[in-house]
């Protein structure tokens, strides 16, 4: 795989990381057409590249459009730029370039090398230097935004996008200079000169695509802990929920329709919890006094040894206990009560097994 055909994976993942938020508001909307133009940009470039041809001018057009967009985005983010004038110095660009370009422009680094009109020397110049004017500023816009935003995945991804524009802006500012020397007389060898903005380029691309994704990727990675945790509480609210049906108020397949996402992942390991807390609190009852747990044993499995003694002694119609027990107590915030009927729930599962029990599996999604 060449680096061309992997900075274009790179971006296509980048696109697609991005496409469930694009309905959330404009501003990731435009993102998204930011990274869906520059994906195309590299897509039509890497046959060119890879085989010594001209990049076709389609493909400088598509990075323009892509500039843009991240212009407009820099606009809804920080509240400052007129929409005409940036209207306005993106299509004389675009007019400018298709003009100049009509008849081929040498963008190989062979013909570059053998030398530039000044006609093309000045498509270069126009091209090279819009894009590293607004890079410049989108590394400025992050890094503006970045003060104020919350600790977390998007401070760390303004971060990289920030560091990804100014990389980039390195790249088209190298380029320019090239450009300008080569378009002065002066012998260049772009096949040796040109390799080194490239690789600001490429590392640009990444960081910014990086940035880009890291709050969704968070969010994934956010949901797809949530419903791990609701996997592993799975075998105690099972057994919770044939005891006391009444403690679950919503069926676990409507649940799941009602509250998608990440944020509706959380919000059902906290209904999960609630209702085995309520399982428990009418279970208690049931409970006898506990012997103290053997030396060195986790505090998880002798809560887990009382609840399946306390089911058992409610199946088999026994009075309540007198004296009875307790369940341990646990820290205030709910982050602790997941954390603990986590491990409880785990031990629960391994101590039905070993005792030949089976863990009542009732119809219906787990989640």
């Amino acid at each position: 795989m060449t680096a061309g055909i992997a900075l274009a994976v790179v971006l296509w993942l980048g696109v697609l990381a991005r496409l469930p938020a694009i309905r959330q508001n404009r501003r990731q909307l435009v993102l998204w057409g930011s990274l869906v133009s520059g994906a195309l940009a590299v897509t039509v470039a890497v046959p060119a590249l890879d085989a010594g041809r001209d990049v076709p001018m389609v493909a400088q057009l598509l990075g323009v459009v892509s500039a843009y967009l991240l212009l407009r985005l820099i606009s809804l983010v920080t509240g400052s730029g007129r929409v005409a004038w940036q209207r306005g110095l993106t299509a004389a660009t675009l007019i400018f370039l298709v003009l100049a370009g009509r008849h081929g422009v040498p963008a190989s680094p062979a013909r570059l090398t053998a030398g530039l009109t000044p006609l093309e020397t000045a498509y270069w110049v126009v091209l090279e230097g819009y894009l590293a004017a607004v890079l410049f500023l989108a590394g400025w816009a992050c890094a503006t935004v970045r003060r104020a935003a919350p600790a977390g995945a998007l401070r760390d991804g303004l971060l990289a996008m920030g560091a990804g524009s100014l990389l980039m802006a390195g790249y088209a500012t190298g380029k320019l200079l090239l450009v300008l020397t080569r378009g002065a007389g002066v012998h260049l060898d772009f096949a040796v000169w040109e390799p080194y903005p490239n690789a600001l380029r490429a590392a640009g691309l990444v960081l910014f695509v990086a940035g880009g994704t890291a709050p969704p990727v968070a969010r994934l990675r956010s949901a797809l802990g949530a419903y791990r945790q609701l996997l592993v509480l799975r075998p105690l609210w099972n057994a919770i929920r044939e005891a006391f049906p009444q403690v679950v108020l919503m069926p676990p397949a409507r649940s799941a329709l009602l509250f998608p996402g990440s944020a509706g992942a959380r919000l059902r390991v906290y209904r999960r919890v609630i209702e085995i807390r309520d399982g428990m609190l009418a279970l208690r009852e049931h409970l006898p006094a506990c012997p103290a747990a053997p030396p060195g044993e986790d505090p998880a499995v002798t809560e887990a040894r009382a609840l399946i003694e306390a089911l058992r002694r409610r199946e088999r119609g026994e009075p309540p206990a007198d004296p009875g027990g307790s369940w341990a107590t646990v820290g205030p915030e709910m982050a602790d009560e997941v954390a603990w009927l986590s491990r409880v729930s785990a031990a629960f599962r391994v101590l039905r097994r070993s005792a030949g029990a089976r863990t009542p599996r009732p119809a219906g999604s787990p989640r």
